[in-house]
């Protein structure tokens, strides 16, 4: 099982921590389309209007001031440095199985050490142009099935590869029934990858968030996305509907092997 995420703009910045480290990154296909983008926010963190073309208001402006430097900044893993609502209802934990898609890095593993920085995906950065524009065309053809396959394999201590089947497995879902499910709980700012409808056996499940009276919800949806991102790790050889059904309410529409699920929380 694949579970898909948004980062969150709440972050918490590394005070110390291994420096950051472009090709210590999962997915080194995407090194080149990184390294455009953090050159171009750290040339617009620099400019007098940096504020504006980032969307920053004045009380985020120390965050720009420090990815100026952020080639060279402090990292921790993703999972610890993104602390919004979803995150803090999710609680990941180390080896959880998760891809988390962002303005600056495109996709990463939950365990990918990254830096603090303020880069929305709503941004059009000089040099680079609409970022949902760029990625949408730097992650054409990436899937997460194929993301997964080209993670580095680990390293015993004679430096041979080792047969990481059961990590990996582990990782993603420990289950032949959800090895080809992918969960997309981002929000659609961060949905710059599409369903892969070509594989028969993949199944593709997206979530709304709605109350009783089936009105999408916004903010308190991604406190709900986090519970339910939970929920799915915890049980991964669940099927996702009835992992679902643990939180609330459920209703799902089939679009060939695509399903749209929507989730009516308990006290909505």
């Amino acid at each position: 099982m694949h579970l898909l995420l948004p980062p969150s703009e709440g972050k918490a910045a590394p005070a110390a921590g291994r420096a950051f480290d472009l090709d210590c990154l999962s997915f080194s296909e995407l090194n080149d389309a990184r390294e455009k983008v953090l050159r171009a926010l750290v040339e617009t963190s620099k400019r007098e209007d940096a504020g504006e073309i980032l969307k920053v208001g004045a009380k985020g402006m120390r965050e720009v001031v420090a990815q100026r430097d952020i080639l060279n900044a402090p990292t921790a893993a993703a999972r610890e440095v993104y602390t919004g609502v979803l995150y803090e209802a999710a609680q990941l934990h180390q080896g959880d199985g998760v891809l988390i898609f962002s303005g600056l890095f495109g996709v990463t593993t939950g365990e990918d050490l990254i830096p603090s920085y303020r880069l929305s995906m709503n941004v059009s950065l000089p040099g680079i142009g609409p970022l949902k524009t760029f990625w949408r065309k730097a992650l054409a053809g990436w899937s997460p099935e194929a993301g997964f396959t080209k993670a580095p394999k680990p390293q015993a201590k004679n430096g041979r590869s080792v047969d990481d089947s059961a990590t990996r497995e582990s990782s993603i879902g420990g289950c032949d029934d959800t090895a080809d499910v992918t969960v997309d709980l981002r929000s659609e700012l961060y949905r710059v990858t599409q369903p892969d409808v070509s594989n028969a056996r993949a199944h593709w499940w997206d979530v709304r968030i709605a109350d009783s009276r089936n009105k999408t919800i916004s903010h308190m949806a991604k406190h709900y996305r986090g519970l339910l991102t939970r929920a799915l790790l915890d049980s991964p050889a669940q099927p996702v509907d009835e992992v679902a059904r643990t939180l609330g309410a459920t209703a799902i529409e089939n679009e060939g092997n695509i399903r749209h699920l929507t989730l009516v929380p308990f006290g909505l």
